[in-house]
C-alpha cells in the first residue's frame, strides 16, 4: 500500500458532529477533506471553520453562494492552496453514498474515510458498517473500470482505507461492530507503539484500519 494521507488525496469523515479538528489536522495535507453528519450539524461546523481557518484561507462567501443554489447538501467552508474543507450531509440509515460526495467532478471515490468515536449506541452499528462500505466500493467500482481499461499498473488506484477510532465504553457495543465490520472488511488494530498516549487501549481507546474484503491490494 501507497501513504494513505497525500497532496491529491481525497478524505471523508463520518459523524463528525460540531468539531472540524481531524479536518483542520489533514486537509493541508490533502486535495480535499469532506465532514458529513446530519443536516441539523451544518451551521455549527460553518462556524467553526470560519473561526479556526485553514493557513493563507481565502473564504469566498460569493462563490460558496453561487454553489449552493446548485446544491443543498455541499457547503464549501475553508480552502487553501494546500488542500479544502467541505461540509455534507450524509444519513447512514437514509442516505446511498455516490460520488458526488466528492465534491468534485474529477473525483469519483475517496482514498480513506475516517470514522472517530462514532459507535457508542448499538443501533447505530449496521447503519454504520453499511455506509462505510458503500464509500469503500465507490473506489472498488474505480479500480473494476481501470482494469477494464487496461491502465497501467502504476496508475491504479490503491484501495480506500477505512479508519475507525473510538472509545471502548460498552463491550457488547464494541463486538457487535468489530463482527459487523469483519464481515465486509480486513480489518487490523493499530498497535499502541504507533499511537499517541491518549489514544493507547489503557486510555480507554482503540484504533482499527479496513480495507473492503472485495479490494485489491497487496501488503
Amino acid at each position: 500500500l501507497q501513504p494513505i494521507f497525500t497532496p491529491t488525496s481525497t478524505v471523508l469523515e463520518l459523524g463528525c458532529g460540531i468539531s472540524p479538528l481531524t479536518a483542520l489536522l489533514l486537509a493541508p495535507r490533502i486535495s480535499r477533506y469532506i465532514l458529513t453528519d446530519q443536516p441539523y450539524v451544518s451551521r455549527m461546523i460553518h462556524q467553526n471553520l470560519e473561526a479556526n481557518p485553514l493557513p493563507s484561507s481565502t473564504a469566498s462567501k460569493p462563490s460558496s453562494r453561487r454553489k449552493r443554489t446548485t446544491s443543498t447538501a455541499t457547503t464549501p467552508s475553508a480552502s487553501s492552496s494546500l488542500g479544502s474543507i467541505q461540509f455534507t450531509s450524509l444519513d447512514w440509515e437514509l442516505d446511498t453514498p455516490t460520488p458526488s460526495l466528492t465534491g468534485s467532478p474529477a473525483t469519483r471515490s475517496f482514498d480513506a474515510v475516517v470514522c472517530c468515536d462514532c459507535i457508542y449506541n448499538e443501533a447505530l452499528v449496521d447503519p454504520l458498517v453499511s455506509t462505510t462500505a458503500d464509500l469503500a466500493r465507490l473506489r472498488l467500482r474505480v479500480q473494476e473500470e481501470e482494469e477494464e481499461t487496461d491502465a497501467e499498473e502504476a496508475e491504479r488506484s490503491e484501495p480506500c482505507v477505512c479508519i475507525v477510532a473510538q472509545q471502548l465504553r460498552s463491550p457488547d457495543v464494541f463486538e457487535e461492530w468489530a463482527k459487523s465490520f469483519h464481515r465486509r472488511f480486513r480489518m487490523w488494530r493499530v498497535p499502541d507503539e504507533l499511537l499517541p498516549e491518549g489514544l493507547r487501549i489503557e486510555s480507554g481507546f482503540v484504533v482499527h484500519v479496513g480495507i473492503l474484503r472485495d479490494s485489491k491490494f497487496e501488503l
